[in-house]
């Protein structure tokens, strides 16, 4: 298990939390005028652990639709159960997403993963906000999927040259499917998939196994800072945020992989719930600051309540969710289309 991978994304998952309960207090308050930025890096370490741990995983001779039927089957089922649970709050009560488009259209490209625009008609995104970063995913597997009809050391390479012609085509396509299919943040998984490459390869394996991981971490770390505090976009965001990324995950990769894992207690076991906590806690801060804000006023008491309350019940519903829908689904699915049920060691990689 990628212990310290799993770290990370619990912690990045963490902070977006906290971004988006800053966001609700900022749009609900007139006294209050949070910045938190320290979300930003989350979701460029996201795009490319996801790439990392594709070349790390697939294993020889795997099937383009096996492969691509096991890493949906983590992603599906609880994305489309609280897209349906979206839905149904917005049906009862607008205010909760005021954003959020119930046209036919865009209810079709939720489920579907396709980009689709909201109401404010300048963000790309699904009914289910936090979902952008799935439609994504599941495109990348998509193409690796196809990558793995060539041969293994020509995977990663078809891999990242359909990224960048799928970049190059949607020039020529209509909005939202050009904003979204250009983005320059794709590349950031096209790195991922060099890092995992480079991380097989022998000689790093042999400089890995004597060399000490931790001050490469905090270079990373470091870079991760600077590249919040630059806040570029477009391009310059992801040349600021994609190096100090990859030495981040590369220290924590190599840690695990070729030395001693890091035992972190409950921040090692935390990547099994990451995924529910990132699609959860969208959805508890509306009803709960709905609430809070009133009773305690728009202040800093009703802020500090509601972040520990949206983190405290998040995780215990990400928990919940693991154990009781995520995981019987997942077992579900694989006697269904007779895949393996032994699932890959390395927990919660999305």
């Amino acid at each position: 298990m990628l212990q310290s991978i799993n770290m990370i994304r619990t912690l990045s998952c963490i902070l977006i939390a906290i971004f988006h309960v800053t966001e609700f207090a900022n749009a609900n308050s007139d006294d209050l005028d949070i910045t938190f930025k320290l979300s930003a890096p989350g979701f460029h370490l996201f795009l490319q652990i996801s790439g990392v741990i594709l070349i790390l995983i697939t294993k020889p001779g795997e099937t383009p639709f096996k492969f691509f039927i096991k890493r949906a089957s983590r992603i599906i089922p609880l994305y489309w159960l609280l897209t349906t649970i979206t839905i149904g709050l917005t049906l009862f009560r607008p205010w909760l997403f005021p954003d959020a488009d119930l046209s036919t259209s865009s209810v079709l490209s939720s489920y579907a993963f396709l980009p689709h625009q909201n109401l404010s008609g300048d963000v790309v995104q699904p009914i289910l906000f936090v979902g952008w970063t799935l439609n994504y995913v599941i495109l990348f597997y998509a193409l690796f999927s196809v990558a793995l009809t060539f041969p293994a050391q020509a995977q990663p390479w078809v891999t990242i040259g359909s990224i960048f012609a799928l970049m190059g085509i949607a020039q020529i396509l209509d909005s939202p499917y050009r904003e979204f299919y250009s983005d320059p943040i794709l590349i950031e998984f096209a790195s991922g998939c060099v890092l995992g490459v480079i991380l097989r390869q022998p000689v790093i394996v042999a400089w890995s196994k004597r060399t000490p991981m931790w001050p490469i971490a905090l270079v990373g770390i470091a870079g991760l800072i600077v590249a919040t505090i630059i806040d570029a976009d477009g391009y310059a965001e992801v040349f600021t945020f994609a190096p100090a990324a990859a030495i981040l995950i590369f220290a924590c990769a190599a840690q695990d992989l070729y030395r001693e894992p890091l035992q972190l207690g409950i921040l090692n076991h935390g990547g099994k719930i990451s995924f529910g906590v990132y699609l959860i806690h969208p959805l508890l801060i509306p009803i709960l600051g709905g609430l809070l804000f009133p009773l305690l006023g728009a202040n800093w008491l009703a802020l500090y309540s509601l972040t520990f309350m949206v983190l405290g019940l998040t995780i215990l519903l990400a928990w919940s969710s693991e154990m009781f829908f995520e995981t019987p689904m997942n077992t579900h699915i694989r006697k269904v289309f007779t895949l393996s049920g032994k699932r890959s060691s390395i927990k919660r990689a999305i």
